[in-house]
């Protein structure tokens, strides 16, 4: 897959040139309005959705990237949001079930460099608190995962499975 770059200008319209910009990185710029592009990393977030059973929701995803393998419910921020409510409405989204979210697991970043893309995941836990687990529109199946049940190949971002080994550790220093 290419990384697609940006042809025209967002401020003037003009079109954009690959120029040496600022620390030695080359940037798309406006030779007519010095506009620089700075493509940033998208920032998503995600839950480790516990119930009260201490099992743990997981989503098998239909789409790719990872299509066929389990994820946490998770996804990207929208710009009129905060990490928590995108953490909360992703899952909500995914898995049909509402979420209080609990304490900041951690921040995962990760560099695809087939696809030249880069990004971070923020994954907080998360106490579900009403609905019913169903698939939506990205995932095929919801399920509810005990902690000794969740193997590291069944799950489609290495992201994913660094924060879900953290958790498991958490829990079971806590037990």
């Amino acid at each position: 897959m290419t990384r697609v770059e940006p042809k025209f200008c967002e401020r003037c319209g003009h079109a954009l040139v690959q120029r040496e910009v600022e620390e030695n990185h080359t940037r798309p710029v406006c030779p007519a309005c010095g506009f620089i592009v700075y493509r940033n990393p998208p920032t998503a977030a995600g839950v480790i959705a516990e119930r009260a059973d201490g099992k743990i929701a997981l989503v098998l995803r239909g789409e790719n990237p990872g299509k066929g393998l389990w994820g946490l419910p998770s996804g990207f921020m929208e710009i009129d949001e905060t990490l928590e409510q995108t953490a909360q409405r992703e899952c909500l989204e995914e898995t049909g079930l509402t979420v209080e979210i609990g304490a900041l697991l951690g921040v995962w970043s990760f560099h695809h460099a087939p696809k030249g893309s880069s990004g971070v995941l923020v994954v907080y836990t998360a106490r579900v608190i009403a609905g019913e687990p169903r698939a939506g529109s990205d995932s095929v199946q919801v399920k509810f995962y005990a902690l000794d049940e969740i193997h590291d190949e069944q799950l489609a971002f290495s992201t994913h499975r660094e924060a879900l080994q953290q958790w498991k550790q958490k829990t079971r220093a806590a037990k």
